[in-house]
């Protein structure tokens, strides 16, 4: 195992990923609420996310996953399905759990900053024959502005590679009424989802900006409770490069 020092090969020396020990998303507090609630609130949702990667096998002996955090919600059978692991994620804390974790000699950490300028051509150049897997990143890091021409412009940069992910659609402090794997049909709208899952009243919810990730294609998406007051739609899609 490789653990959290940091192994970069040469090539990946700029744009580099800088620590973050703190944020909105991660740092001590999420690592907290997930060994609370991991366990039991978060039980349906981590099944439903052991079988959404269960099911996607893209040809490639390599992974990368992008922003896990400590994989807390990840299933340790991912982690079996690859020969090589190399791991961006910015939290130090996070780093060494996810390593103590999975304690594997597959298990490596790059610090590449995808969104940085240039990150994404470093991506497919230096991790072109590994699966990319955005570990709930997607939902948290788009510009604020044209979503859908952000999000677009990834899909077209990620184009060549097998790669997935799941993210944050959407949430609220209200809990959803209907629970469970839905599958969204290509062309629903924004608000035809949020109707789906909560159904009646009045309600306040956060647009996390990644439904456009979709491009109008149909995808799954479910409920995960993440705290008390804090409840997410999670979308999942994946994409296969063209065979020619």
């Amino acid at each position: 195992m490789i653990c959290p020092a940091d192994e970069l090969p040469a090539p990946l020396a700029a744009p580099r990923l800088a620590n973050h020990l703190m944020h909105t998303s991660g740092g001590l507090r999420w690592h907290l609420t997930a060994l609370r609630r991991r366990a039991r609130e978060w039980s349906a949702f981590r099944n439903t996310l052991a079988h959404w990667l269960d099911a996607w096998r893209p040809p490639c002996a390599r992974l990368l996953l992008i922003g896990p955090s400590a994989g807390w919600t990840l299933p340790d059978a991912l982690f079996t399905r690859f020969d090589e692991i190399r791991v961006l994620e910015p939290d130090p804390l996070a780093r060494l759990a996810l390593a103590r974790r999975i304690a594997s000699p597959r298990l490596h950490f790059d610090t590449l900053d995808v969104f940085a300028p240039g990150g994404l051509a470093t991506l497919r150049t230096q991790y072109a024959d590994h699966a990319v897997l955005f570990c709930n990143l997607l939902g948290q890091v788009a510009p604020d502005g044209d979503n859908a021409a952000w999000y677009a412009g990834l899909r077209q940069a990620l184009a060549g590679l097998h790669w997935a992910s799941w993210h944050d659609i959407a949430s609220s402090a209200r809990p959803v009424d209907r629970h469970g794997v839905q599958t969204i049909a290509a062309g629903t709208p924004f608000d035809a989802l949020i109707a789906h899952f909560w159904q009646g009243g009045t309600i306040e919810v956060t647009d996390h900006g990644s439904f456009a990730l979709a491009h109008g294609e149909a995808f799954a998406c479910t409920d995960w409770p993440l705290r008390d007051d804090q409840h997410h739609l999670v979308g999942w899609i994946s994409h296969t490069p063209d065979a020619g």
